[in-house]
C-alpha cells in the first residue's frame, strides 16, 4: 500500500495534475491522527526513519496509503481505507450504483463475401440496465443534479474566433478547415435571423430556450 514515486520523483506519473500529485503526496509527518479544517482525517505518519526503495527512490511514511490488515489479508488485494464523516458521502455511494451500464459495440460479420450484407443485423447498441438502476428509472428520482446550472458561453471579436491547430498543421489546412466553422457566438447571430422567439432574448439568457449543438 505504496503511493508512488511522485511528482519531483517522477512526473510522469498517472497522479500528476497540474504539476503536483492529485492525491497529495508524500504527506506530512504527524504524531496523532487529527481531522483537518474541511472535515477529512489526517493518519498518524511517525518519522521513524523506515523506507523502502523503489525505482532508486525512498519511500516512507509519508508514502503508506490508508488501509486495514485484516481487509487486505482476508480479499488479497490492496483496499484503502478512509474515515467517512459527511453526509455527502450518501450521494457519493448513489452515483456509484446509479452510475451507468457499460456499454459495448459489436459487429458480426461473415466470411463470405458474396452473402446479402444486413446491416442492422451486423450492428446493435446493446445496454444493460441493472435491476436498482431499472426501479430508480420506474419511480423517476434524480440521477444527478447540479445547482445552480452552469452554461458557460464563448465570446470573440468579428473574426477573432478561437481555432486550434497541430504544430505541423498547414497553414492553407487549417484556413480550410475552419474557413466556415461555427461558434457558439455567432450561431446566436444566426438563430436570430432564423427563430422569431429567440429575438427577444439576450445572449445571456439565450440558453433558457435554445441549446448549442457544436456539430
Amino acid at each position: 500500500m505504496i503511493h508512488g514515486p511522485c511528482g519531483p520523483a517522477r512526473f510522469s506519473s498517472p497522479c500528476m495534475k497540474g504539476g503536483g500529485c492529485s492525491k497529495f503526496y508524500p504527506k506530512n509527518y504527524t504524531l496523532s491522527n487529527t481531522i483537518d479544517q474541511d472535515g477529512y482525517p489526517c493518519s498518524r505518519r511517525r518519522d521513524n526513519g523506515i523506507f523502502i526503495e523503489k525505482n532508486g527512490i525512498k519511500l516512507d511514511n509519508r508514502n503508506i496509503v490508508p488501509y486495514s490488515k485484516l481487509l487486505i489479508m482476508r480479499y488479497q488485494c490492496h483496499v484503502n481505507t478512509e474515515y467517512c464523516n459527511k453526509s455527502n458521502s450518501i450521494k457519493y455511494l448513489f452515483k456509484y450504483i446509479n452510475k451507468g451500464p457499460d456499454r459495448a459495440s459489436l459487429k458480426n460479420t461473415k466470411s463470405c463475401e458474396d452473402s446479402v450484407i444486413d446491416e442492422i443485423q451486423q450492428y446493435y447498441d446493446c445496454r444493460y440496465i441493472s435491476p436498482c438502476e431499472a426501479a430508480w428509472k420506474i419511480f423517476g428520482f434524480d440521477i444527478h443534479n447540479r445547482w445552480p446550472p452552469i452554461q458557460r458561453l464563448t465570446f470573440h471579436l468579428f473574426r477573432e474566433q478561437e481555432v486550434l491547430v497541430k504544430d505541423d498543421d498547414e497553414i492553407d489546412d487549417v484556413l480550410k478547415n475552419n474557413e466556415n466553422k461555427n461558434t457558439m457566438f455567432l450561431a446566436w447571430f444566426e438563430a436570430n435571423k432564423k427563430y422569431v422567439e429567440g429575438r427577444t432574448l439576450m445572449y445571456a439568457y439565450f440558453a433558457t430556450k435554445f441549446v448549442w449543438k457544436a456539430q
